[in-house]
């Protein structure tokens, strides 16, 4: 087991110096407030044992980052044990220079073994030392960084099994794996015995499927002829069929022809007939219309003499007139646009007088603003320079004051220090003999600590080995329960099977039973039916017996027939209720057999009790460490194994004896620890005030104080000079220091100056001099910016008073450019032509408007433009219209003489139709010629015609000529082709004849033909499809083994040589038992590892189910552990945690609950999985466990449920170490075997022995300690040359001494 023994800390992160000594068993509390070093304190832990820096906590860091501010390097060094190994690891950081390490390992019986160089190589033999347990794999397995609680709910399942095979030792699996893995090298050779397998057995194959291939192709041939001889024959009956057909086609074509030409001539007759009933329409139809048309002309030409002279003379009238009044409003728009030019140039006039007054005013007011304006930016311009050269000197000034009061504040720091450290002296002198005195009773403590502790280690094996003994019979006595409750389970199982089987039966007895019923039903009704139709035919033969005798013998023989399957039907009804009978007594015994069982299984229910018991069994077997038994049979041979171990009650005495001598062994050793603690903390406060005092160093520090003081001194003096400060007061502060000189200012530039001696209490304080100097410097620097405003205002006045300035100007340029406008148009001039214009135009106006009075009163139309127009609109209209009833005349001239033509030519056409008409009655018949011209009589023959043409189908017969000549073509064309294919089938028959040297056919008949090939007899065309199906079988199977015949004779070299196919054979089984012992060797290791990594997640479950009662204070008992499936990973991906909540009833996940109890599920599954996780390997398992503040928030409850966690049995079991680190003072260290207290990278307080640290001479050797930087020297400095202020500066150093 990994085991913490002692961890050294030098000015690591916040840590400056600690030394730990780590207790062999126990938990630790470190408390303390925030940045106190707690967890730079788990973090040294871990860079001692990897060399690197949490990666989870800061990425990208780098390794300078963890050495102390302000320090040049860090040393870590840790000692722990790994079974009987033990490690001291010493790791030191130099900053800018990287790191160094060194190994020493101590092994029973062996010398120890120092191992230094290469830094990968030496951390690689730690992790293999640790048992493979590398960084990852620690901060994966809950045992380290304990903040981030929800990792494990977080991480891949991937990441997860990496850590678990580490921890299980499951990489041997793994190595033992790949050694069974079946490499590329196996592969090849059982490939290519299979290949020469392949070879061997294609080139037996081959001359196999060449022979068949040939056979085949034989009955092909065969089957080929007997296709021709069916082909010949088939032709040759075609064609006798082809040439009775052409003969039927030609008797059809005369048939038609004869009914084509009829057609024709029913065709012309109709035309015939539709031209006479034409003329006579158009002859009547003109006849009518020519004394309308007549009549109609000669009332248009009376209106054309008459009527249209008189309108047109009253439109040209009219229209004269509105071309007047036109003329007359115009010259009135005239006048009205004179008036208006008037008035617009009179007001012109008005606003010119008005502009020259504004532009004199405003000229004085642009000199006024001018003068304004050159007054401001005078003022603005003297303001700019006196601040541009008077605040540099002030500010330059202000701030060698400041310099000044700050080395002033400094001197006086300086002048305390030395004070306090005189009167320190004595108190260091009395610090030492109380060192002394107390690192005497320490060593003599230290030696009875050891003897008590190896006294404890013995008590603590001895009652562990009772307890063990006890757990042994304990278990022993759960498994007898639990084989006796399992028995009684399975009991009742079987019972249960038997009432399901015997209800099965029950169920299916009473299915038949209803079946059978339902058949009687069937019959009954049947018979029922049969004795109703037999009484009917009874009633009809006894009625009609005497009067349809036939009839009522026909109805007796009916009844007789009834009867016989009325018989049937009743005996059929008998067999199935007799079976009906039978099985309702099948069903009552079912129901018997079913009470019994029942009745035995509640037997059995009361015998084995409830399975709660048997759970509780399981879960007090599973608390003891150990697996539920799979079957009783494993059960009983435990029980076996462990018979006569001894009585359980006797183990249980001897284990609380052993327990409680364990612990008075214990707390005499805590009694012991807690007086070393006492010394170790009085011991620990001494040095920290002689360190915090630095009483070690006193005369010398001392001395540089008194060097700090002159250097300050000199310093001061010249900057008190520079500002030229009364020398009185600057000797004043100089004489009143009480740090005497350490060296002589009698020559040099800063030497002071002597003076007579004066009373220093009238001599002003220099540090007040210098604090009024700056008061009144600040003062004048703020006057001077405040004087800022006053310009911001100066310049805010000269932007308004150049803009008005600018307004102005426009303004004067506008009023100037209307002046100019003005005198160029001379606005008077206009005025008078304006006025001779509007009286001439009145004159005009008034002498038109009497003319227009006179020419309206003639015409009848009232005076006004409205008046004229619309007169003049309605006699337009009036003349529109006579001119369109005029335009009708040429219409109706042009209808007369259409319709006198017409008459003319229809009346010399009837002869012509009458005379065609007499030829088609020498082939129609007489009665297509009209006995009389009346329309009745011709409208009755040409329904006639049109009726016989309807019914002879000329379409019909068209087609039907087309058809018979297409088929006619069709038929000789095929003829032809028949013929050709009869030859070409003989010439194929002969060649095939040929190809078996046959004799030659004569002829090509089927008995000749069987005579000269018998073979044609034996095959017929049915078998072609079959033996084409395997001759291409045959032929595929012949190329691809010939192809891979190829292949593979060129794949592996055979030159042509014929391979063994027995021997082949041998070779490749026994290729293949070697792969096949690989393959499954591999695949069995595969799953032993899988099922090692299947347990983690219901082993965590179980553990957790133990912490989680704790941690809660018995709110949540049961809980389940779930993962998604992740693919290439047994256990599943992250872990998501459900508990059992009562209130809801069901499973909830952890996102329904508080932040709190979110976080302690988190937390209980972490160290549930830290100890499922722990490898059975005791020399490799980790021994520790550190809780860097698990919780975020804490009451008083979470608090103590916490500590019975960390100091209970559950985790005590599993753990020898158990650190918990908070800043809460929720936890009572007095519940905790072990605390200390951290503040400031110190340790406060501890029980723990603080052991001091020793260098071997190998880790010695690896520093430098010349290299490390220092402070320089006060002689470093060069006195010589001029000093300045910078000089000044770097001479105020404390110098220190060179370690």
């Amino acid at each position: 087991m990994i085991i913490l023994k002692h961890l050294t800390i030098e000015r690591f992160r916040l840590l400056r110096s600690m030394n730990l000594h780590f207790p062999q068993r126990g938990s630790i509390l470190i408390q303390g407030p925030n940045e106190a070093g707690k967890s730079a304190l788990i973090e040294s832990i871990y860079f001692a044992l990897y060399g690197e820096p949490l990666a989870s906590r800061r990425t990208k860091r780098s390794l300078d980052d963890l050495i102390l501010y302000g320090a040049a390097n860090a040393v870590v060094t840790l000692v722990l044990a790994a079974g009987a190994t033990e490690l001291t690891i010493s790791r030191t950081l130099e900053r800018g220079k990287g790191q160094q390490a060194s190994l020493l390992i101590r092994q029973l019986g062996m010398p120890d073994e120092h191992v230094d160089g290469d830094l990968i190589t030496l951390n690689e033999r730690i992790v293999s030392l640790l048992g493979n347990l590398n960084g990852e794999t620690l901060r994966d397995s809950g045992l380290l960084e304990q903040k981030a609680l929800t990792r494990l709910e977080t991480i891949s399942g991937s990441a997860r099994e990496a850590a678990v095979r580490r921890l299980q030792g499951l990489d041997i699996l793994t190595e033992l794996s790949s050694q069974f893995q079946v490499t590329a090298e196996d592969e090849e050779r059982l490939s290519l015995s299979a290949q020469h397998l392949t070879l061997a057995e294609v080139q037996a194959h081959i001359p196999e499927v060449r022979a068949q291939l040939d056979q085949l192709e034989v009955a092909l041939d065969a089957v080929q002829v007997n296709d021709y001889l069916a082909h010949i024959d088939q032709q040759e009956a075609d064609i006798r069929e082809l040439e009775q057909a052409i003969e039927d086609i030609s008797v059809q074509r005369i048939e038609l022809k004869s009914a084509q030409s009829r057609v024709q001539q029913l065709k012309k007759a109709d035309a015939t007939l539709a031209e006479i009933i034409a003329s006579y329409d158009d002859i009547a139809e003109a006849r009518r219309e020519l004394p309308v048309l007549e009549q109609q002309i000669a009332d248009l030409e009376r209106r054309e003499r008459e009527d249209l002279p008189k309108i047109e003379q009253r439109v040209s009238a009219l229209a004269e007139l509105t071309r007047s009044f036109g003329t007359l409003q115009r010259m009135s728009n005239d006048l009205l646009a004179a008036v208006d030019s008037i008035r617009e140039l009179e007001d012109e006039v008005h606003e010119y007088h008005e502009a020259k007054q504004s532009l004199r005013s405003v000229s004085e007011q642009i000199i006024q603003t001018r003068s304004r304006l050159a007054a401001t930016q005078k003022s603005l311009q003297d303001l700019e320079e006196t601040r541009r050269t008077r605040r540099p000197q002030l500010e330059e000034r202000l701030q060698r004051l400041q310099s000044l009061s700050e080395r002033l504040a400094h001197l006086r720091h300086l002048e305390e220090t030395y004070i306090h450290r005189v009167s320190g002296q004595s108190l260091a002198e009395e610090n030492a003999q109380q060192l002394l005195k107390i690192q005497r009773n320490l060593n003599d403590t230290e030696q009875e600590q050891e003897l008590l502790d190896h006294e404890a280690k013995q008590a603590r094996s001895q009652a562990d080995s009772a307890e063990q003994m006890w757990r042994q019979l304990n278990l022993r006595r759960l498994v007898e329960e639990w084989s006796r409750l399992k028995g009684l389970m399975q009991g009742l199982a079987q019972a249960e099977q038997h009432v399901s089987q015997a209800r099965q039966q029950q169920g299916a007895v009473t299915g038949q039973a209803i079946e059978a019923r339902g058949r009687a039903n069937k019959f009954l009704i049947y018979i029922s039916v049969d004795v109703a139709m037999m009484l009917v035919c009874l009633v009809t033969a006894i009625a009609i017996f005497g009067s349809l005798l036939f009839l009522a013998i026909i109805a007796l023989i009916a009844l007789v027939i009834l009867i016989v399957p009325a018989v049937l039907f009743y005996q059929k009804y008998s067999q199935a209720h007799s079976q009906e009978m039978g099985f309702r007594q099948q069903e009552q015994e079912a129901i018997s057999r079913v009470g019994m069982m029942v009745t035995a299984r509640e037997a059995a229910m009361r015998m084995a009790g409830s399975e709660e018991a048997l759970q509780q069994v399981e879960q007090e077997m599973k608390s003891l460490g150990s697996s539920i038994p799979q079957t009783l049979e494993e059960a009983q041979q435990f029980l076996d194994r462990t018979r006569d171990q001894g009585d359980l009650d006797e183990a249980q005495q001897q284990m609380r004896v052993k327990v409680e001598e364990a612990n008075a062994a214990r707390m005499r050793v805590n009694a012991k620890r807690d007086a070393m603690t006492t010394l170790l903390k009085e011991r620990a406060r001494l040095e920290e005030v002689r360190i915090r005092e630095q009483w070690d160093n006193i005369e010398e520090n001392l001395h540089n104080d008194q060097v700090a003081v002159d250097l300050m001194h000199q310093e001061i003096t010249l900057l008190a000079a520079q500002e030229n400060l009364p020398l009185p007061s600057i000797n004043a502060r100089v004489q009143s220091s009480p740090v005497p000189s350490a060296q002589s200012f009698d020559s040099g530039p800063l030497a002071p100056v002597v003076i007579e001696e004066v009373d220093l209490a009238s001599v002003p304080r220099l540090e007040d001099l210098v604090e009024s100097t700056i008061k009144a410097t600040e003062h004048e620097i703020v006057s001077l910016d405040g004087k800022l405003e006053t310009a911001a205002d100066l310049l805010d006045q000269t932007k308004a008073q150049q803009n008005d300035l600018d307004m102005l100007l426009v303004r004067q340029h506008a009023i100037e450019d209307r002046d100019a406008h003005y005198q160029m148009n001379n606005p008077q001039q206009q005025i008078a032509l304006a006025r001779e214009q509007q009286m001439g135009l009145r004159g005009a106006l008034q002498s038109l408007q009497d003319s227009l009075r006179q020419r309206v009163k003639p015409l009848g139309v009232g005076y006004g433009q409205a008046a004229v127009s619309s007169a003049e609109i309605a006699a337009r209209k009036q003349l529109d219209e006579l001119h369109i009833t005029l335009g009708n005349k040429v219409m109706l001239q042009e209808r007369h003489g259409h319709y006198t033509e017409l008459l003319k030519e229809r009346q010399e056409s009837l002869s012509e139709h009458y005379k065609q008409l007499a030829k088609f009655s020498n082939t129609l018949g007489s009665w297509i010629v009209p006995l009389n011209p009346f329309a009745e009589a011709l409208a009755t023959l040409r329904t006639r015609c049109l009726n016989e043409l309807e019914a002879a189908h000329e379409a019909d017969i068209l087609q039907d000529l087309a058809s018979l000549e297409h088929q006619e073509k069709a038929s000789h064309m095929k003829i032809n082709l028949c013929q050709q294919e009869i030859t070409d089938a003989q010439e194929m028959i002969s060649r095939v004849l040929n190809h078996y040297e046959c004799p030659e056919a004569h002829t090509f008949a089927r008995a000749e033909l069987l005579e000269l090939w018998p073979l044609i007899a034996e095959y017929s065309v049915e078998d072609r499809e079959h033996l084409e199906v395997e001759l291409a079988s045959c032929e595929q199977t012949l190329r691809e083994q010939e192809q891979q015949e190829q292949q593979l004779a060129l794949q592996l070299a055979t030159d042509g040589q014929r391979l063994d196919l027995a021997q082949t054979r041998a070779q490749m089984q026994q290729e293949e038992r070697s792969y096949q012992t690989k393959k499954y060797g591999h695949l069995l290791l595969q799953e032993v590892e899988q099922r090692l990594l299947r347990k983690v997640l219901p082993r965590t479950e179980l553990y957790m189910q133990q912490i989680l009662p704790l941690l809660t204070g018995g709110r949540y008992h049961d809980v389940h552990l779930i993962t998604d499936p992740e693919e290439g990973i047994v256990s599943g991906g992250p872990f998501q945690i459900q508990v059992w909540d009562t209130a809801a009833g069901e499973y909830i996940p952890t996102s329904a609950l508080s932040g709190g109890a979110s976080d302690l599920l988190s937390l209980a599954l972490r160290l549930a999985f830290a100890i499922a996780t722990l490898p059975g390997d005791l020399n490799v398992a980790p021994g520790f466990v550190l809780l860097d503040e698990p919780l975020s928030s804490f009451d008083r409850g979470r608090a103590q449920a916490l500590v019975d966690v960390v100091t209970g049995d559950i985790l005590s079991q599993h753990f020898e170490q158990i650190i918990l680190l908070s800043h809460s003072d929720a936890f009572d260290p007095a519940l905790f075997p072990y605390h200390l207290y951290m503040d400031n990278g110190l340790i406060v307080e501890s029980n723990l022995p603080v052991v001091p640290i020793t260098f071997t001479s190998a880790t010695s050797a690896m520093f430098d300690f010349d290299a490390i930087p220092v402070t320089p020297l006060l002689e470093d400095f060069d006195d010589g040359g001029e000093y300045d202020a910078t000089v000044a500066v770097a001479a105020i150093k404390i110098p220190m001494e060179k370690q």
